[in-house]
């Protein structure tokens, strides 16, 4: 009777992990190869064409800001109707309408001026690790040497990329790209996993 019990617990036991397994299958399996595609698509079109994406990107950013402009001008204007008002949020919100446009009108130049706000504080930080390195290669502590290297090697790269900042967003965009194909990948390894254990349950 014992047996007869535990046989009947392990069925049931089993035919829970059965459902279970076909219940994730039919949500994700779908989505997990729908995401592989999409994240693999625009990954190559990055690839093949980084400067169209970033301008994209920036048309879409400059979007972006047009809308949350305006949402924060408009509540601007409704609070200022009450005590205190709110005409720093109208000007916040008119100052993002602005960049939008700019962003929208002008997607390369708006590009690498932002590239340039990401390169000098990357110039900055690479100062800031140069003194670093002069202080400990005066202490004659730890590997001076090898600081003092790398942060000339980090200044001068800093420099380099201020005459090219266009390099930066090409980089960035490459990077993003090979991001997107690695998640691309763990989808369709996860999609493979879940078609596996659907076909031994």
């Amino acid at each position: 009777m014992t047996k007869i019990k535990k046989l009947e617990t392990h069925r049931g036991e089993t035919s829970r992990v059965k459902s279970a397994i076909k219940r994730l299958y039919n949500k994700s399996a779908s989505l997990l190869l729908c995401e592989a595609i999409l994240f693999g698509a625009v990954a190559i079109f990055m690839v093949i064409k980084p400067v169209a994406f970033l301008t994209l990107l920036t048309v879409v950013i400059g979007v972006a800001l047009i809308l949350f402009g305006l949402y924060r001008t408009i509540a601007g204007f409704v609070a200022s109707r009450g005590i205190g008002g709110g005409w720093f949020d109208v000007l916040f919100g008119l100052v993002n309408v602005v960049l939008g446009f700019l962003f929208c009108i002008y997607p390369v130049g708006s590009m690498i001026s932002l590239t340039y706000v990401f390169v000098v504080l990357f110039f900055f930080k690479a100062i800031r690790v140069l003194i670093f390195a002069i202080n400990m290669a005066r202490a004659k502590f730890g590997h001076y040497w090898f600081d003092l290297i790398m942060a000339l090697l980090l200044l001068g790269l800093a420099i380099l990329l201020m005459f090219f900042p266009m390099a930066v967003a090409v980089a960035g965009a490459y990077y993003l790209a090979i991001a997107l194909l690695l998640y691309a990948a763990a989808d369709i390894y996860m999609y493979v996993e879940l078609v596996r254990l659907k076909k031994l349950v």
